[in-house]
């Protein structure tokens, strides 16, 4: 069973007599899909495979060197450079462990308090997991939310509040956009071009498509900014992106990637400041931006 987002595949062990997984709507739409019009052929990325065990007597992921821990989950490190994922509050409670390498992985959950049908086992915390995953080429997850125009990319940055799903649902509902996503997209360089895909974190399935298209422009929303559209320098927005993105700090290793990434966008995209008011059809000013 594949799940695929941005082009990384994960892989989980198939459907059995034993259970069957329970994905979000959003994510049945990224779980072993065909090729279809938004896919962006590139060098594919080696599968991210997982095996499910039971824990076992004397196991103790807690002895691995906490690396960080906010309230929703945290990240350890162990003496084999594994990287160890888990979310506290989680009930029953799993852990998964990932190779440096990301090629592979094991996920350790009691599966017997469970039905035929149980959870997918990387509920709420696979973000963080591919968060890390992209990180370690450089890509990383943007805090927006993004359109299709004629084959094209369009991002939409703020913080929670600015208007990101308003926006995109206005649009979709005006002009019948295809929705990338709601809340996060993800930013890739493939073959010298900048692309951007859907991800599955989002709440109803309309908001949210599979694949890839070449990223346009990008947009920072602004409710008080002076003019509907106006133009925004490289080093503010990188400024920017680094106070909305989703991007692993506590992994020092990779942050220089993601730094050169964000860097070499200005040369490559457009950066303007949005402000858009509920009941106003932007979509010319950004076409014309």
């Amino acid at each position: 069973m594949k799940l695929t987002v941005a082009g990384f595949p994960l892989e989980l062990p198939g459907r059995s007599s034993e259970y069957n997984f329970d994905f979000s709507a959003c994510h049945q739409k990224f779980v072993e899909l065909p090729q279809n019009s938004l896919t962006y052929d590139s060098a594919p990325i080696h599968p991210l495979r997982f095996s499910l065990l039971q824990p076992s007597a004397g196991f103790d992921p807690e002895e691995a060197k906490l690396i960080y821990r906010n309230e929703i989950f945290e990240v350890r490190r162990d003496k084999k450079d594994n990287l160890v994922f888990t979310q506290p509050l989680q009930t029953p409670r799993s852990w998964i462990f990932i190779e440096p390498s990301f090629e592979a992985g094991k996920i350790v959950f009691d599966a017997k308090e469970h039905e035929k049908i149980i959870d997918y086992p990387l509920k709420y915390i696979d973000i963080v997991i591919f968060s890390n995953w992209l990180a370690n080429y450089g890509d990383l997850l943007l805090h927006a939310s993004g359109i299709i125009w004629e084959g094209e990319g369009y991002c939409f940055i703020g913080h929670s509040g600015a208007g990101k799903s308003t926006l995109i649902r206005d649009l979709r509902e005006k002009h019948g956009l295809t929705v990338m996503g709601e809340d996060q997209i993800a930013l890739r360089k493939l073959d010298d071009r900048l692309m951007v895909f859907g991800t599955p974190w989002h709440e109803t399935p309309e908001m949210c498509a599979y694949g890839g298209v070449p990223l346009k422009k990008i947009f920072f929303l602004n409710r008080e900014a002076e003019q509907v559209v106006s133009r925004v320098d490289g080093s503010t927005a990188v400024i920017k992106h680094l106070e909305t993105a989703f991007y692993p700090l506590y992994r020092p290793e990779i942050i220089g990637g993601v730094m050169d990434r964000l860097i070499g966008l200005n040369d490559r995209v457009g950066f303007f400041e949005l402000a858009y008011k509920r009941g106003s059809d932007v979509l010319t000013e950004i076409l014309k931006a």
